[in-house]
């Protein structure tokens, strides 16, 4: 009956997406209220669409520029992670150590990353690092606050039970707590990838060479608003792709977690 629901379901928006294909064909036909240098109809940003994959656009191929977004943001992302889940972990874990941490990333946190742009500049250049960096920004913020929620949320009888039973705080730490937080630790990862993937196109205004942040702020100044289209649609399907990954990661590593109707 789930899986019935959720072929109804993806058949609704596949007829919902084909409703607004035709409301976007027609209120940019010609003669129609929406002129095409404000919004393009379907057929030109489809021709635009199929040039930048074969040929370059402003140095690349489309499929050039969508590795090169890709490659910025799951390199900041995982470099996020790697500082992020052990750290919040730890914290959780250790109170001594949160008090001696958790004071300074308070104040930083707030900061949104657009506002390391400047210092990320001066500090490492304009080269890929410097992009990956603010992307690393965006997303250790979910990784570090998730992680120490996913320490805090274990039930403390599996705790108590392990010690009871002679276990030590390591084995406490690795073999209960981190495999009973593992749903939310899924969680984390999608909603640090999530800010990592809006995080974009602000870090490939740092002097970059190809991306689709790079695309869409070329096309914005050049009034090419067929490309900028094409960027930000392969941005969103790019965007989507990426949390199902994380979703089916999910099913795999923890499958308890989701509702009955979402597994198998």
């Amino acid at each position: 009956m789930g899986r019935l629901a959720s072929y109804r379901m993806l058949l609704f928006s596949i007829a919902a997406v084909a409703g607004w294909l035709i409301l976007w064909a027609w209120l940019t036909r010609d003669g129609g209220p929406v002129p095409a240098l404000y919004f393009p109809p379907p057929e030109d940003v489809l021709n635009r669409f199929w040039r930048m994959w074969t040929r370059p656009y402003i140095g690349s191929t489309l499929w050039e520029h969508i590795l090169s977004s890709l490659y910025i943001v799951l390199s900041g992302w995982s470099a996020a992670a790697l500082v992020g889940v052990p750290l919040g972990i730890a914290m959780a874990w250790w109170s001594k150590l949160k008090w001696i941490v958790f004071p300074i990333f308070q104040i930083i946190r707030p900061v949104p990353p657009l506002a390391w742009i400047p210092l990320t500049i001066l500090w490492l250049g304009i080269g890929d690092v410097a992009r990956m960096s603010v992307v690393f920004i965006a997303a250790l913020v979910p990784w570090l606050m998730n992680s120490m929620l996913a320490v805090y949320s274990v039930d403390k009888l599996l705790i108590d039970a392990g010690r009871s039973l002679g276990a030590s705080d390591r084995q406490i730490l690795t073999r209960i707590v981190c495999r009973t937080a593992l749903p939310t630790l899924v969680a984390a990862a999608r909603m640090a990838l999530g800010n990592a993937w809006s995080t974009l196109v602000a870090a490939e205004i740092l002097a970059a060479t190809a991306g689709l942040g790079y695309v869409a702020v070329n096309a914005s100044q050049l009034l090419d608003t067929d490309v900028l289209i094409v960027a930000m649609i392969m941005i969103g399907i790019l965007g989507i792709a990426l949390t199902a990954l994380i979703e089916t990661s999910q099913r795999i590593l923890a499958p308890w977690s989701l509702p009955n109707e979402r597994r198998g």
